[in-house]
């Protein structure tokens, strides 16, 4: 039975190991991009939640803001905007007229985003979980025997 659990969940561990391999990837690539892309002023020049209008007209609290908007910016003197959800450039508060500050990518400056890992401590616990299988399921299966030796 032993030896069966030892090879059943090797597919578990293998997702694990995935899990912790893309939240490495990602925080270091957005920490590569903040030392690397310039940061601009970007203007709100539209901004819709649709989320916001139901909450207020169901009289309750909006618990996971989801705006929808445009913003202008300019980098060395040609405008540019990006139009969409503001999740995907990490924001969750748009209001027309607010000035973000947004980096952008120096070989293509339509590239935008404000470098924030939303939903960064959630995933640093599933990558805490993920890391505590892994080396429970190598010191329990594979490594405990040599030490009893």
């Amino acid at each position: 039975m032993f030896t069966f659990f030892r090879y059943a969940l090797l597919p578990i561990v293998i997702f694990c190991i995935v899990v912790a391999a893309a939240s490495v990837d990602a925080i270091a690539t957005n920490a590569y991009r903040k030392r690397t892309w310039p940061r601009t002023v970007a203007t709100v020049t539209e901004a819709r939640d649709a989320g916001q209008e139901l909450a207020k007209i169901s009289g309750k609290q909006n618990v996971f803001p989801d705006p929808y908007g445009k913003i202008t910016y300019s980098v060395t003197g040609k405008a540019y905007s990006w139009q969409g959800r503001g999740r995907d450039i990490g924001f969750t508060e748009m209001t027309p007229g607010a000035k973000l500050n947004v980096f952008y990518n120096p070989q293509n400056p339509k590239d935008v985003s404000a470098l924030v890992l939303l939903g960064l401590s959630t995933g640093l616990i599933i990558d805490s979980v993920s890391v505590a299988f892994i080396v429970f399921y190598m010191w329990y299966f594979w490594l405990r025997r040599f030490k009893r030796g």
